[in-house]
């Protein structure tokens, strides 16, 4: 004898039972999915930045055995103003192409894959700009603390790790 739901009266069933239906068009996401967070404003990447480089600071100068390094933090500031100056220039040079796609034919086919690709490589656009403000801001952000260590301004580092840590 074979269990419930199992053997040939279980393949039966499942064959002559409804299968799960797709939800119509337009009616939401599937029951179960969670949605993806929206995107942070693109305008908010460099106060994002910013409020970054400040945090990381105030959490590394919080440990009362640190002290500043001026030669490890220009490698730092080096290291990412290299990154912006090649790397990020060079995608963007390549991004141009993403938006630039023309259609191999008139029919739907080819205009609607035109239409997404074009449009995808819009949004790679626009995330390689906010990517670009956000490390210009962190790194401008660490060329003042820098620069506030290399004139003892004990102020200004001192406004900075409170900044850091309302982050």
């Amino acid at each position: 004898m074979t269990r419930p739901g199992s053997g040939p009266r279980g393949v039966y069933d499942q064959l002559n039972t409804t299968p799960p239906q797709a939800p119509p068009p337009g009616a939401g996401m599937i029951s179960g999915a969670t949605a993806a967070p929206p995107p942070a404003d693109p305008d908010q990447y460099t106060k994002l930045g910013s409020g970054q480089a400040k945090a990381d600071f105030a959490a590394a100068s919080a440990n009362n055995g640190w002290e500043f390094d001026p030669a490890a933090m220009d490698k730092v500031i080096k290291a990412l103003q290299d990154s912006l100056d090649n790397d990020y220039s060079r995608a963007n040079t390549e991004a141009t192409f993403l938006t630039g796609i023309d259609a191999m034919g008139t029919e739907v086919g080819s205009e609607g894959y035109v239409a997404k690709a074009n449009a995808s490589g819009a949004a790679y656009q626009e995330f390689l700009r906010s990517a670009v403000d956000y490390t210009t801001a962190y790194v401008d952000t660490l060329r003042q603390i820098r620069d506030a260590y290399q004139r003892q301004d004990q102020a200004a580092l001192d406004a900075i790790r409170d900044v850091g840590k309302a982050v």
